[in-house]
């Protein structure tokens, strides 16, 4: 490794010499050999793990891609940048569940048929610096039988964390219904119930319509927060609201 100097600051590939800009100034080096070719790796077994497991990443990338869109509508207000990457590596959990094929034949809806599973996708998070448990000051379950959840009143005030610049808040269920193996779902959205920062105890009347299908239902709770002056509402960026799946079972 070598610095260069002079007026002309180098940054690229020159034969075997690679130029790039550090905190020490223009630093040149010659490029490295890894030793590793196409074949080498298509033949050689000691990759076998590491192909196996891009097999099964892979696939819970696919999947992964479907997962975020069963909620779409919640997750465009309130999700971070790391959600890809956590979703990805929750179902990559869920997937060596599946014990029935070897690594890299593993399927996601055979592993999410484990008691495991559900346990693992309740508590997932649209947006990890707004955690449910961080937002809401009141636990929540969720009724599948009611299609609701527990809390019927709510007192905007005292049970909420609030952005310093909002004025009202948005709470909203869902349920959808995920057929993983074919890569189909369908949701139902609950009515929207809006109160303003001063609205005091409220009744919570959520409307939620029943499933068709009987594959896997995931009930989700979407917060989300804005502010009002007029007639103009404007909702607050991603990362002040919530979404959360607080529920999960096979349909009947």
């Amino acid at each position: 490794m070598a610095k260069a100097f002079g007026p002309v600051r180098l940054v690229g590939t020159l034969d075997d010499l690679n130029f790039y800009m550090s905190a020490d100034g223009n630093i040149a080096r010659v490029k490295g050999k890894t030793g590793n070719t196409k074949k080498s790796f298509r033949e050689n077994p000691i990759f076998t793990p590491v192909k196996e497991h891009s097999k099964d990443f892979g696939r819970c990338a696919k999947k992964g891609a479907v997962f975020r869109r069963l909620v779409k509508p919640f997750y465009d207000c309130a999700k971070d940048g790391s959600i890809a990457g956590r979703s990805h590596q929750l179902l990559h959990a869920i997937i060596k569940e599946d014990t029935a094929h070897e690594r890299g034949q593993r399927q996601l809806h055979i592993g999410l048929r484990s008691a495991a599973a559900l346990d693992f996708l309740v508590g997932f998070e649209g947006n990890k610096g707004r955690p449910l448990v961080k937002v809401l000051k009141r636990k929540v379950v969720f009724n599948w039988i009611r299609r609701e959840i527990n809390l019927k009143t709510i007192h905007p005030l005292r049970h909420l964390d609030w952005p310093d610049e909002a004025t009202h808040v948005h709470l909203q269920l869902a349920i959808s219904n995920w057929n993983c193996e074919a890569d189909t779902f369908e949701t139902s959205y609950s009515n929207a119930i809006v109160l303003s920062k001063e609205a005091g105890l409220t009744k919570l009347a959520f409307e939620q319509e029943a499933l068709e299908n009987k594959d896997l239902w995931l009930a989700f709770i979407h917060i989300r927060f804005s502010s009002r002056l007029y007639n103009s509402v404007k909702v607050l960026p991603n990362r002040w609201n919530t979404t959360t799946l607080i529920g999960c079972r096979w349909g009947e």
